[in-house]
């Protein structure tokens, strides 16, 4: 069964998906995604097929630890993004092709490897940022010691 014209899939609290990128590729016409709550624990580089068509993308309170440092790359329309509780190491240039479209993102409860400020600093278009229950002593501490390094 091909679903090449399916354009919402919502597979939230779906415990056995584990993997969403090999999904991705088979739904090239795919806008809006919603696995948050699954078993998923690593988002590598969204396929070429849906990085045109995909505006919301929410892989939230899944036990996200690796995120590709290109996941988002190909991702030029998307809107929205959700990666609520995921352990994060955002580079500076990890929304570089969402500067003009991300309106909103939500990092609530995630736990930052280095300071995401200069990942999001560039989001001119951005209109809500959600960062509740973010441990802040951790995330300023990571970005003091960035900067002591530099």
């Amino acid at each position: 069964m091909l679903l090449t014209q399916l354009r919402t899939l919502n597979i939230a609290l779906n415990r056995k998906v584990t993997v969403i990128d090999r999904l991705l590729d088979a739904l090239p016409s795919l806008e809006t995604l919603d696995a948050s709550g699954d078993g998923i624990s690593s988002l590598g580089r969204v396929p070429y097929r849906v990085s045109s068509t995909l505006r919301v993308l929410n892989v939230a309170d899944n036990r996200l630890v690796d995120v590709a440092t290109d996941a988002f790359l190909g991702l030029t329309a998307l809107e929205e993004l959700r990666l609520d509780g995921a352990r994060l190491s955002l580079g500076n240039d990890s929304f570089d092709a969402q500067r003009s479209t991300l309106t909103t993102l939500s990092l609530r409860r995630c736990n930052f490897t280095q300071s995401p400020w200069p990942a999001v600093a560039g989001l001119g278009a951005l209109e809500t940022l959600y960062m509740s229950e973010v441990d802040w002593c951790a995330a300023v501490l990571i970005y003091f010691t960035s900067l002591i390094n530099q």
